[in-house]
């Protein structure tokens, strides 16, 4: 077992990697994962493992990332909170917006977003040896390789 440092961005670009994306509204699968593949059921365990590791991650930043729009976020009728995105919006004749100013809070809220995900955590991984992976693949997984061995 052997530990990588990985920025917090970089854990969410595992995280879909290694599990996929899918249209949260549909179920429509957008991206296969890796744990998708047909890997050895060694290899599939412990990517597993990692995976575990990075939903655990991702749950914190996401809780931090939810009073942070509470922070920088207006509360509307039903108790939700939102931060707008724009201000200051000019509407031609028909009605399309031709000009706006981005909103200070929605600025702020990325600047402080965006510093969270720089930070870096360790992750546990075992080294997975190239020539064990046998998989074609239409993504590139770019953060996946730092597990990878020659």
């Amino acid at each position: 077992m052997e530990k990588i440092k990985l920025k917090l961005s970089e854990v969410y670009g595992l995280n879909v990697e290694l599990k996929g994306l899918s249209n949260q509204q549909t179920g429509e699968v957008l991206q296969k994962g890796i744990l998708d593949e047909s890997l050895p059921i060694k290899i599939k365990y412990s990517l597993s493992k990692v995976s575990a590791q990075l939903i655990k991650e991702i749950e914190s930043v996401e809780k931090l990332r939810e009073e942070m729009i509470k922070k920088y976020g207006e509360v509307d009728k039903e108790g939700n909170y939102s931060i707008p995105m724009r201000e200051n919006e000019v509407l031609n004749e028909e009605g399309k917006l031709v000009s706006y100013d981005i909103h200070p809070k929605f600025t702020e809220f990325q600047t402080e977003f965006e510093s969270l995900l720089q930070e870096e955590v360790e992750i546990d991984y075992t080294p997975i040896a190239l020539d064990q992976l046998d998989i074609k693949s239409e993504i590139n997984p770019s953060v996946f390789f730092k597990l990878v061995s020659e």
